[in-house]
């Protein structure tokens, strides 16, 4: 998936655990660990391209989640955080969300072998190019946005108050739909095994499914949040 469906799905891991815990830095604890593994794997795929090409790949492995829950465990164990752990869970949404049984070789690593390894050309400007015309991703944004900002940003306190007013219930119900429309498409398209939906498509039927669930996810939240108590 593209980087704005990662960030959605780290963000309604961090309400969960804000929820859970009552410490809202796990939301941006859990979008950084949401995109943690296309930090890495992005970096070391430009920098060492012979090695790293494919750009799924340390970052992208269950030895890295492992490690990750590992120390995040450890985390609470010494500091009764569970913010570790929270970052954990987000980097194997992104693992889940990228398919990454469908790469054995790099999900396993170092298990089966060394990583694949693919050049693929302009990397940068296609992956760009892919993100900025998929729809999902312009919806997946705002609602990304809209979540944080109410939930967690500091925010000029005009913004603030209208975010957290009854007033905003108009921009928080068009999400909802758009995303309630979104999910219902894709799932769709992923029932009929119809690959290329309106909505993402360069997305094969099990991502459209993935995509369709998460969006599904998204508009649960919309509904279930005490928004004029979002922020403080």
């Amino acid at each position: 998936m593209f980087a704005f469906a990662h960030v959605f799905a780290g963000t309604l891991i961090g309400f969960g655990f804000w929820h859970l815990t009552g410490d809202r830095r796990a939301l941006p604890v859990a979008v950084f660990g949401a995109l943690l593994p296309d930090l890495i794997d992005k970096s070391l795929s430009l920098l060492v391209p012979g090695i790293f090409g494919s750009g799924r790949t340390l970052g992208h492995t269950l030895l890295f989640f492992a490690a990750a829950m590992a120390a995040g465990l450890l985390v609470w164990k010494c500091r009764q955080t569970l913010l570790g752990v929270a970052c954990a869970a987000a980097i194997f949404s992104h693992q889940i969300l990228d398919s990454m049984w469908t790469m054995p070789a790099a999900w396993f690593f170092p298990f089966l072998g060394p990583f694949p390894v693919f050049i693929i050309p302009d990397y940068v400007w296609q992956y760009l190019w892919l993100e900025i015309t998929s729809p999902s991703e312009w919806i997946f944004a705002g609602a990304s946005f809209i979540l944080l900002a109410t939930g967690y940003w500091s925010i000029p306190e005009r913004l603030a108050r209208f975010l957290t007013s009854r007033r905003s219930n108009i921009a928080r119900i068009i999400i909802a739909v758009l995303l309630g429309g979104m999910s219902a498409c894709l799932l769709l398209s992923a029932l009929a095994s119809a690959p290329q939906a309106f909505f993402a498509p360069t997305y094969d039927p099990v991502t459209d499914g993935m995509a369709g669930l998460l969006a599904l996810c998204g508009v649960a939240v919309f509904a279930r949040w005490p928004w004029p108590a979002g922020h403080d």
